[in-house]
């Protein structure tokens, strides 16, 4: 499909600042690839007569035109346990409620919580998700039915590991010819893998190639039970286990010394920030100004919607930026600028698809949204960056194109049937809990 987008105010992601970071504009599509981004009218009426007869042109005057959000942590499919426990602190949350309802669900709850969580980032403008899960191969198959692109993380974890490499390659080949799902090893945290098991994921990934995710200093407990247990913490263990030797995507973050923060930026370990779920749960606030000034790149992450609870990535922006800004006592902490490029250019670095995903340019992955801001919230029109990070909601974005199909058009979903996906979950979760 060739697409053209004219009209726009564009904002491509590829300024190192936010000067002179938009302009008014077009975007050109062909196939799954961005052919052209310009300034011009020429450019697009150009553009227009190359694909006569061949071109969806998309009019977004009154639109922003920006790169697709990139989600780099989440459980998708957690979203079908969306309210079921709340207020409590993080590891009774999972063992005395949320492990032993996940231990009920099956394939298709699976992969019927995936679409409801699926369809709710793409209506916000999420293109990208990493997600982490025990049984990727629903997610993966979600994904592609959904048409979001996904990097699905199998999750080893110590009482699942039976069949894991087994498991984990059957998944690998099923998607190994996909437009959307690729994938990294998931090895779910300190706390939940012996040291042998740690290796066999470490292990895995090196054979074939793959970055890791994982969860890390999460909370106190964590880092002062890995004190206690192994004499060091969280990030040292995971550091001298030889996680770190391959890439790296570390979720959380947020109890780090010094130290631990001088192995991550000598390691090149990339952080998926989860302010939202973090506050929720008490875990705390990570130091993302302090990690972005020693050089690390730090990226967004809504985690699952049982902790957050909803997968709204504007949100979280927002509240990075106000929580840095809070925790320094700093108002120039995480600009706004920053919040936006953490959420594309640094997502697309956090999975390794720097200049190909979180930026609009020749050559890119066509993975756009359009954002509506002709809304009574978005006025008057000073400062587009500030106006999209501080005051831009998930219900503002009107258009979705992944992989240069229209996924999202008139914030009508035309990949999944809205209704039917949020009736089905119900269905799934009242059988649940019947269980």
């Amino acid at each position: 499909m060739n697409i053209l987008v004219k009209n726009a105010v564009v904002l491509p992601m590829t300024a190192s600042e936010a000067s002179g970071s938009y302009f008014k504009g077009a975007v050109g599509v062909e196939g799954e690839r961005i052919a052209m981004v310009s300034d011009k009218e020429a450019d697009a009426d150009a553009f227009l007569a190359a694909h006569e007869g061949d071109c969806t042109v998309i009019d977004a005057d009154g639109k922003v035109a920006m790169p697709g959000l990139i989600n780099t942590h989440t459980h998708v499919a957690m979203a079908l346990l969306r309210g079921i426990a709340d207020d409590m602190p993080l590891m009774e949350w999972l063992e005395q409620h949320i492990w032993p309802v996940e231990g009920r669900m099956v394939y298709d709850d699976i992969y019927v919580g995936a679409r409801l969580g699926m369809l709710e980032m793409m209506l916000g403008g999420t293109t990208t998700m990493v997600d982490m899960y025990p049984y990727e191969e629903a997610v993966a198959e979600a994904a592609e039915s959904a048409g979001i692109r996904a990097v699905v993380c199998p999750c080893p974890m110590d009482f699942r590991m039976a069949h894991f490499e087994e498991d984990w390659r059957k998944v690998r080949e099923r998607f190994s010819d996909s437009r959307l799902v690729t994938m990294m090893m998931g090895p779910h945290a300190i706390y939940t893998l012996s040291a042998d098991n740690l290796k066999r994921s470490i292990d895995l990934a090196e054979e074939l190639q793959l970055g890791s995710h994982v969860h890390l200093a999460e909370t106190r407990v964590e880092d002062s039970n890995a004190r206690a247990q192994f004499g060091m913490s969280p990030t040292e263990y995971f550091e001298k286990a030889g996680l770190f030797k391959r890439h790296t995507l570390a979720a959380h973050c947020v109890v780090l010394s010094d130290s631990d923060i001088e192995i991550l930026s000598r390691n090149g370990v990339s952080v998926a920030h989860n302010p939202q779920s973090n506050l929720k749960l008490s875990s705390g606030v990570a130091p993302v100004q302090k990690l972005l000034d020693a050089g690390i790149n730090v990226a967004i992450g809504t985690d699952g919607a049982s902790s957050n609870n909803d997968l709204d990535m504007w949100e979280e922006m927002r509240t990075a930026s106000l929580l840095q800004k809070c925790t320094t006592m700093n108002p120039c902490a995480v600009p706004a600028y920053t919040a936006l490029q953490m959420a594309t250019v640094n997502g697309a670095k956090a999975i390794g698809r720097e200049g190909e995903l979180g930026m609009l340019k020749p050559g890119a992955m066509a993975d756009i949204i359009l954002v509506d801001i002709e809304k009574p919230h978005m006025y008057p029109h000073t400062n587009l960056v500030s106006e999209l990070v501080y005051s831009a909601n998930s219900q503002d974005v009107d258009t979705v194109i992944i992989n240069g199909r229209i996924t999202v058009q008139g914030r009508k979903c035309l990949t999944m049937n809205a209704a039917e996906v949020c009736r089905t979950a119900q269905q799934h979760l009242e059988a649940l809990q019947l269980k």
